[in-house]
């Protein structure tokens, strides 16, 4: 039996309440704090007589049977022969091992090449992943960029026939026009090689029927469109007459002033909007020429006087309800003595007020805005704004404008610049992105791309020799300079995207080829010295 004495503390809780710190005095010098003792009184005091908190002993019973475990072997008096115990272990010496043999049975040099070799295998296939996944990536963009130039093609050509279909510039009929000499061309050549002369005769005459009517057809095209820019220009004047005036005032402010003629000049649109207009009923349309004879009573100028009597003839017509008349020339006739009566109405006299007469005759005027500077054709000898004249970088002074020149290269030989265009437009957007500081490509025109393409690259890549014109660009021949006639190469779509990747031409291109590209440029900057002189003085000034 074991008997423990146990010794513990007891403790006893003080509940008492802790109030916060409200408030005291504290000595500067020695540091004494002195509390404000209303504050900080808490709960009355209880006696000592209470409370017990003294050491306390007693003692605790308890019945344990131990018993010391002594597991030995049995003595036995033959040395052969003994009894080993369940836990016992058995120890046998082995022979001796040197540190390199113990090196070489652990083998931890073959241990690590495995590792590293696993390893190695486990990143190679983990870069092989992601190259493949790399490859797809590129594979399909590379997919992509194809369907979007297929796409684009599809979609060049898409206009090119509509604008066969409808013609509305002089590029769109240069195209009418060089597709039926083609047709002509091709239709002479098969019938020398299918027929004898008077077959051939026969058939020559049937192809330049069809030829002509064809032009026959192209020029009714053309002086439909010719007519609808001719009505766009007759009102021009009036339209321009409608803005208000705009100018920059205190601090860049921008200020507009709506005068008089700016609200005379829309009364007067609305007027000639109404006259355009045929789809009225009779009614309406009587309603209108009502109003405007009203107008005109007040003025005695010879063009009111013609535009009052047109006036009063549709008039008459209309109400006596004549049916199977066409009107469209007689309202024609009245648009023009319209548009001719508010030429001149600003210099006509009222009857009304013939004393207060407008002193100064340009505050009414209805005037078109007038050109800065201009220059006297010497083929139609017509005084045309420099934009109306025919610019190329072979040129030394301005001529011709561009209906003369048109009219010259049509008796000629029809060009169909709209590819050269295309050409020049590339090359403009390009620089454009490269923020290039040189204007030699905006200097240059259609005929000049066309003299480049066809007279000095002639008309093929340079490389490959394709010569499709659609898929044919020219670029800059050294990348890190700018672009002119003596710094470009004629390349398809899909080889100048590699030369713009080429750091060192002379390791890519041969010898020969270089010097036929050197020969080319000599011959680009002889063809445009004027060009080149130009920006020969620009870089001087």
């Amino acid at each position: 039996m074991v008997r423990t004495v146990c010794c513990r503390f007891v403790q006893v809780e003080d509940r008492k309440i802790k109030k916060p710190y409200l408030g005291g005095w504290k000595h500067k010098i020695t540091g004494v704090e002195y509390l404000n003792a209303e504050s900080q009184t808490g709960p009355l005091r209880q006696s000592l007589k209470q409370k017990c908190s003294r050491k306390v002993q007693y003692i605790a019973w308890a019945d344990v049977c131990t018993q010391t475990p002594c597991n030995h072997p049995t003595q036995m008096w033959r040395a052969d022969c003994f009894i080993s115990g369940e836990s016992d272990k058995y120890v046998t010496s082995k022979p001796y091992e040197t540190y390199e043999e113990m090196m070489e049975r652990l083998d931890y040099d073959g241990k690590a090449r495995i590792i590293q070799r696993n390893y190695r295998i486990y990143i190679l296939l983990k870069r092989v992943k992601e190259f493949a996944r790399q490859y797809r990536e590129l594979l399909d963009d590379c997919k992509q960029y194809e369907a979007e130039k297929i796409l684009i093609y599809r979609k060049r050509h898409q206009q090119e026939i509509l604008r066969r279909i409808d013609p509305k510039t002089r590029l769109d009929f240069d195209l009418l026009y060089d597709i039926v000499e083609k047709w002509r061309r091709d239709r002479l050549e098969c019938a020398k090689q299918r027929f004898f002369r008077p077959a051939r005769c026969a058939e020559n005459y049937l192809i330049l029927q069809k030829t002509v009517e064809m032009f026959g057809v192209i020029d009714q095209k053309r002086l439909a469109v010719k007519k609808r820019y001719r009505n766009r220009k007759r009102v021009r004047f009036v339209t321009a007459n409608c803005k208000p005036i705009l100018w920059n005032g205190y601090k860049k402010m921008l200020l507009e002033m709506d005068t008089m003629r700016n609200q005379k000049a829309r009364e007067l649109r609305i007027i000639y909007d109404s006259l355009m207009n045929y789809d009225v009923t009779r009614g309406e349309r009587i309603e209108i020429l009502t109003m405007l004879k009203k107008s005109l009573e007040v003025h005695n100028c010879v063009a009111a006087f013609k535009l009052i009597r047109l006036l009063d003839q549709e008039l008459t017509y209309l109400t006596r309800g004549m049916k199977g008349m066409s009107l469209d020339y007689f309202r024609q006739r009245i648009l023009y003595s319209y548009l001719n009566f508010l030429r001149t109405s600003h210099s006509c006299c009222c009857t009304n007020g013939d004393q207060h007469f407008c002193k100064n005759v340009d505050d009414d005027k209805l005037r078109e805005p007038i050109a800065s500077t201009t220059k006297q054709c010497r083929s139609c000898l017509k005084l045309l704004p420099l934009e109306k004249f025919t610019v190329h970088g072979r040129l030394k002074k301005l001529s011709t404008c561009i209906g003369c020149t048109w009219l010259r290269e049509r008796n000629i030989a029809h060009v169909n610049y709209d590819p050269y265009v295309y050409l020049l437009n590339c090359v403009r957007s390009e620089e454009k992105k490269k923020e290039s500081p040189s204007g030699i490509v905006f200097m240059m025109q259609q005929h000049d791309m066309f003299h480049l393409v066809n007279n000095i690259w002639h008309g093929h890549s340079v490389v490959s020799g394709n010569t499709d014109i659609f898929q044919l660009r020219i670029v800059r021949y050294h990348t890190d300079t700018e672009w002119s006639p003596w710094n470009c190469i004629l390349l398809t779509d899909g080889e100048a995207e590699v030369h713009r990747r080429i750091k060192d031409l002379a390791s890519i291109y041969s010898k020969p080829l270089i010097e036929q590209i050197v020969l080319a440029h000599q011959l680009a900057k002889n063809q445009f010295k004027y060009v080149h002189i130009c920006r020969v003085y620009q870089k001087k000034c």
